[in-house]
């Protein structure tokens, strides 16, 4: 298991960086503008940014800490919900500010817009839920269709942030990368410590 997260991290920080230098050299432009003007109609996916706002996110992982604490009194899940969320956020407000990306024209919001924060730690979240309750089922079909259901609204959420113009579908791609690699960082390292009876 610790081999394919691995693996998973791998593969998602090289999607990261290759978007990264390919809209940095101006390769993502064409599908930027593109991709900006074909969702610009798709409204009905509008509705799926309110999952990626920093309420939300918010709301949801204090409650995910809460079960966590007083009902299954699993410290090191709390630990690893604050250090996959928060150190989530973090990464993305760092990447945003050395990047510097402006936003598309008319956005009508402010701040940096690589990698787009709604994707990224969208994905984090939301796949870090899926883990979670993954973990209750035995069935492998029954976990396989947690994943599916809550990497489809982790997709939605993103490509929310295109329809309502306020991202490059470059950012959204960058975002999805970068979160899933940093979550399968974090649940790698997770596992090793539960394996190695609380030491990493």
């Amino acid at each position: 298991m610790n081999r394919r997260l691995w693996m998973a991290s791998a593969i998602g920080l090289a999607l990261f960086l290759l978007v990264w230098v390919s809209m940095a050299a101006g390769w993502t432009m064409a599908m930027d503008e593109e991709g900006l003007r074909r969702l610009d109609s798709w409204n009905w996916l509008d509705p799926f940014t309110f999952l990626g706002n920093g309420r939300t996110i918010g709301i949801v992982s204090i409650m995910l800490v809460v079960i966590l604490w007083f009902f299954r009194r699993n410290m090191r899940g709390v630990i690893l919900v604050l250090a996959a969320v928060g150190g989530g956020y973090g990464l993305n407000e760092w990447i945003k500010h050395l990047v510097g990306r402006e936003r598309p024209p008319h956005a009508g919001i402010g701040g940096f817009s690589f990698p787009s924060g709604h994707a990224m730690v969208g994905t984090i979240y939301l796949l870090l839920l899926a883990y979670f309750l993954a973990q209750t089922r035995a069935k492998r079909g029954e976990r396989a269709a947690i994943y599916g259901v809550f990497a489809a609204l982790a997709l939605l959420t993103g490509l929310s942030r295109l329809s309502l113009q306020v991202h490059y579908p470059s950012d959204v791609l960058g975002g999805v990368g970068l979160g899933g690699a940093y979550l399968a960082a974090c649940l790698a390292l997770y596992r090793m410590w539960i394996h190695r009876g609380g030491r990493l």
